[in-house]
């Protein structure tokens, strides 16, 4: 059955931290505090304020930490009411511990995104161009980062849905991301998924998990 989908576009950091704030706007509101993982330039905190506490090796986070080192060892047991970790856990080998230490630190919320590598683009850049696109393949120079897993949204909604009956945690929800721009083009293509429901063409996975 396919997933739920949703469409608003954004095109950088600061577009996606405020598609969060907008889309997650209750389960913040009645946080008193959240971590951000991987916050880059903290525009996730510059947006939701000072209970915001950003984490990342890289940019301008509260707190430095290399997540494949030291994971999230600096904080307590349920120390967060938000966790929010997107676009992250794909460039990390230790991918599962990771998604451990996010529901460790967490009170009660869990947010999650990761890419949806097979979407249609992709395969058609892999079948008729060759390409495997810039987080893969094999660059001329070495990458500074590069993405650890190849996965679907089919394999991020079995693996989810696994790990919310093992851990006992409540899927809260979860979508299908189609970020297509206003242009003509990403109109037509938009209209063209939201009339066949078209699961592949969608950029990213979205779960949130709340702990029971």
């Amino acid at each position: 059955m396919p997933l739920p989908k949703r469409y608003e576009y954004f095109n950088n950091r600061e577009g996606r931290a405020a598609f969060i704030a907008k889309t997650f706007e209750k389960e913040i509101a009645e946080s008193q505090s959240a971590l951000d993982v991987g916050c880059d330039y903290n525009t996730f905190k510059k947006i939701v304020g000072e209970k915001v506490t950003g984490v990342d090796l890289y940019g301008d986070p509260d707190i430095k930490i290399d997540l494949e080192k030291e994971k999230l060892s600096r904080f307590a047991d349920r120390q967060f009411d938000f966790v929010v970790s997107t676009e992250v856990l794909e460039h990390l080998e230790n991918l599962h511990e990771m998604v451990d230490e996010l529901f460790r630190v967490s009170n009660r919320y869990v947010l999650i995104s990761l890419p949806n590598c097979v979407d249609i683009f992709t395969r058609f850049n892999i079948f008729f161009r060759g390409k495997t696109g810039k987080f893969y393949g094999l660059p001329f120079e070495k990458p500074d980062d590069r993405h650890r897993w190849f996965f679907s949204h089919r394999e991020l909604e079995r693996f989810f849905q696994h790990y919310a009956h093992v851990h006992s945690v409540q899927i809260s929800r979860r979508f299908l991301h189609c970020n297509y721009s206003s242009s003509w083009k990403g109109f037509l293509v938009r209209t063209f998924v939201k009339i066949f429901n078209v699961d592949i063409a969608a950029q990213s996975y979205w779960i949130l998990l709340e702990k029971k």
